[in-house]
């Protein structure tokens, strides 16, 4: 959502101080309008549809521009190429939008096109539409590409009155002594004591659907400097009222909290957001209850929407976010995939970092199951699948490797997973701070394990790029079942000590001027 004052600031922003990095556009290949083909099991032409446009003019052109302007852009730091693509964005989205501007609230006017839903980090719009009036697209300047998906549906009604967030100060240093065992298994212990790096400086998200915010994550949540909390206002102008520690789309208020949690062991899925916060950025209560995360001096803010990927992108890149954990699947996308890709590759170039667990294996689906968005997403997504603590891999977790042959991305066979981390009998920590081993199974659990190293190596070196992690979390990591690289456990598990030592040479070398 953008305001008016939010369009101002950005103005006044980029013409008071313009990015020293050039950022030119490209232009999608190809003339005239690409729609995709109506999606599958949506007979009825009558029914209305979620249609997402891209606009000719992007930060990548076509299908192999990731590669092509990583290469551009490699001797940037992470946060001045933040900067500059941020800027250049949302330029191009304001001046292609004011293009179509007249003929879009013409369409709305007629009632042919609804729910109309900018969006920045692709340069396009979302709305609602019959397929019959889908083709009226085609007579707007510089749309180039249509997806048509079925309308998302939204979880919405009356919410749980949240607990209140305990007042806690900050965790100032990581408790060497008192975690559960993967972080040891994961080295991220060592990478606490002989760095001394444990996630500071860097902001986690982690995408969901229930936050319960208790003692042991009250010290790590995230609170937006823009925002007064409680107070009914949308201080910051961002469109989202009191998004302190996060938001909720789906709602469209700030309530993280949407299902309490009764203590029994069997209703775990309900703690499966508060889990993955606390396996990135858990704390511990500071009264003897352990800390989980992997990145204890680390952030993270929650976000829910299960209604599309854009504007929870968007809040987070604004944020000022370095990682974003997705545990979740989306099956069925079928051409609408190249929309999440390309989101989550510009998103990669306004610093972000996203990552995933391999996901799991759907009841009754035949052997091997392979990955589904966003976790096959090529480079821009980073998926971790799962073995336990032996190191043999579960036999739920999703595998590669995974195939793009879509109209705009043709990669063909692409290798999966990058790496592994343990999604099985992982300990989980009840709200109430006591420790419940062997509660947890799913790559759900791997991911976050992957963001929290990730969170340890941004916090080593902020400028590291993601092409470059990329290639260090890989080359460090240790095999573990078939020999060399393989389709279940990637490069092998996670190793923190030797991914962080690595950044910390070439962060040396570097300022050296090497």
């Amino acid at each position: 959502m953008t305001t008016l004052r939010t369009l101002l600031t950005t103005f006044a922003l980029l013409h008071a101080s313009l990015p020293a990095v050039d950022v030119p556009m490209e232009s999608l290949q190809g003339t005239g309008i690409w729609i995709s083909p109506l999606p599958k099991k949506l007979d009825d032409r009558e029914a209305p549809l979620r249609v997402t446009v891209w606009f000719d003019k992007q930060l990548l052109g076509d299908g192999e521009g990731y590669q092509r302007r990583a290469e551009e852009f490699d001797q940037t730091g992470r946060r001045e190429l933040r900067q500059a693509v941020i800027a250049a964005l949302k330029e191009q989205s304001e001046e292609s939008y004011l293009a179509a501007k007249d003929d879009l609230d013409h369409l709305q006017e007629r009632g042919v096109l609804s729910e109309l839903q900018r969006h920045w980090i692709i340069n396009g719009f979302s709305c609602t539409m019959r397929y019959e009036d889908v083709f009226a697209l085609a007579r707007i300047p510089h749309i180039r590409k249509v997806f048509l998906r079925p309308p998302p549906r939204l979880r919405r009604g009356e919410l749980p009155e949240a607990p209140e967030i305990p007042a806690l100060p900050p965790l100032e240093t990581p408790d060497q002594e008192n975690f559960p065992w993967y972080i040891s298994k994961l080295q991220a212990d060592r990478v606490w004591r002989e760095f001394g790096v444990a996630g500071q400086g860097t902001l986690n998200v982690i995408h969901d659907k229930n936050f319960i915010i208790t003692d042991h994550l009250a010290r790590s949540v995230y609170r937006n400097p823009g925002e007064i909390e409680g107070n009914g206002i949308d201080d910051d102008g961002n469109g989202y009222i009191d998004d302190v520690h996060g938001y909720n789309f789906d709602q469209g208020q700030a309530a993280l909290y949407t299902r309490p949690f009764d203590g029994d062991p069997k209703k775990r899925t309900i703690l499966h957001g508060t889990s993955c916060a606390n396996i990135v950025s858990g704390t511990g209560d500071g009264k003897g209850s352990k800390q989980c995360g992997v990145a204890p001096l680390s952030r993270w803010a929650g976000l829910i929407n299960q209604g599309g990927i854009e504007q929870s992108v968007e809040w987070a890149i604004e944020q000022g976010a370095d990682t974003y954990s997705m545990s979740f699947s989306r099956r069925h996308f079928g051409e609408y995939r190249s929309h999440w890709r390309k989101v989550m590759e510009h998103g990669n170039f306004c610093g972000l970092f996203f990552v995933s667990g391999a996901g799991n294996i759907a009841r009754h689906e035949e052997f091997p199951y392979l990955m589904n968005i966003p976790q096959s997403i090529p480079n821009a997504v980073f998926a971790a699948a799962g073995v336990q603590q032996d190191l043999s891999k579960t036999d739920f977790s999703c595998v590669g490797p995974v195939e793009w042959d879509l109209e705009h991305y043709q990669d063909g066979i692409v290798q999966k997973p990058e790496v592994c981390a343990f999604n099985a009998a992982v300990p989980g920590q009840f709200p109430d701070g006591s420790m419940h081993e062997g509660l947890l199974y799913g790559n759900s659990y791997a991911g976050p394990m992957f963001c929290g190293t990730i969170a340890l190596m941004l916090s080593a070196d902020p400028d590291l790029l993601p092409w470059d992690l990329k290639e260090i979390i890989t080359s460090t990591a240790s095999d573990v079942g078939p020999a060399g690289v393989d389709y279940e456990t990637g490069h092998g598990l996670i190793n923190c000590y030797e991914a962080v030592k690595e950044v910390l040479h070439r962060k040396a070398l570097r300022q050296s001027g090497e």
